[in-house]
Parts: C-alpha cells; sequence; structure tokens
C-alpha cells in the first residue's frame, strides 16, 4: 500500500518526555489527518507518539528493528559500536561521536518501510524517527513510490548535524 509519509526527526532523549514535541506532534496528527504513527524508539518506552496516538484513538507502531532481526541481518555488531567519545566539554561530560552507518542503517530504514507497508491501510502517516534517519528514510520511502509530504526536525537544528558515516 502506498501511503504518504511526513518524516519527523528528532533527538531520542525528546521522544519521551518534551512538552512541544508533544504538542507538534498533536498538530501534525491534526492538520495533516495522520492515520498511522510509527515510531523508532527504544522498545519498551512510553513516548509522546504512543501518548499521542491513545489519546486520539490512532494506530500506533513501532518500527525499530528487534535485536534478534540486527543479528540474523548480520548487522547488530557494527551498529552496537556506533557511540564513540570524542573528547569531554568543560564540564567533563562525554562528547559523543554523530555516526551513521549507510549499509546497517540503510537494512533498518528499508525494514521501517516494509513495518509501514505492512500496517497502513490508507492515509498518512507520521513517522518518528531519530534525525540522522530522516533523509535517508525519506529517499527510500520515495524510492519504493510513497509520496514524502515534508521532512521536518525537532528541534529545528538537528537538521544542521553532520554525521560520521562509517
Amino acid at each position: 500500500m502506498l501511503v504518504e509519509i511526513i518524516v519527523l526527526g528528532t533527538a531520542h532523549d525528546f521522544q519521551c518526555h518534551d512538552p512541544r514535541l508533544k504538542a507538534l506532534i498533536s498538530e501534525l496528527v491534526e492538520r495533516e489527518r495522520v492515520t498511522l504513527i510509527a515510531e523508532e524508539n527504544r522498545p519498551l518506552s512510553n513516548t509522546l507518539g504512543q501518548q499521542v496516538s491513545e489519546s486520539m484513538n490512532l494506530p500506533w507502531i513501532q518500527i525499530n528493528m528487534p535485536f534478534e532481526d540486527r543479528v540474523k541481518a548480520g548487522i547488530d555488531g557494527k551498529l552496537a559500536n556506533r557511540m564513540q567519545i570524542r573528547g569531554y566539554n568543560e564540564y567533563g561530560d562525554p562528547i559523543q561521536a554523530i555516526r551513521y552507518a549507510p549499509v546497517e542503517d540503510g537494512i533498518r530504514e528499508e525494514f521501517w518501510l516494509d513495518k509501514i507497508e505492512g500496517a497502513a491501510t490508507e492515509g498518512t502517516v507520521l513517522v518518528i524517527c531519530g534525525c540522522l534517519h530522516c533523509l535517508p528514510f525519506a529517499e527510500k520511502a520515495e524510492k519504493r513510490g510513497h509520496r514524502i509530504v515534508t521532512k521536518l526536525f525537532y528541534p529545528e537544528n538537528l537538521s544542521e548535524l553532520k554525521p560520521e558515516y562509517f
């Protein structure tokens, strides 16, 4: 089933308790007549997307690739080593590298599309994912024939991140 997709890229830390993100999700659902929220996050997290879907009586699906599927696909080893410390800030907090693995993350994004295509019947799907996936995921969706309504970042400055490719 081909659908219209809104891609909202964010930082995973915001997905569970940022009131402005929750307001943005609610606004998008109402304005764009969203019929399904599909979200990439930790499996047991109670996300804002999930909360909005429950309050508006909308279907919600977790699209993150389960650990077992990552292992079967041969991508878990590389993804498990994604986070690396590049130094420390003035307060002694670690500065983590922002890393994207085109092959392995690409396999995950194709998995997300499979899940969305299996769950969506018609209408507009709001996909909430990590900000580094926003553009490559949208490109993959378009190649499959889906129409991208818009690509958004929350907060907007996340659109400026330049990941390391590994």
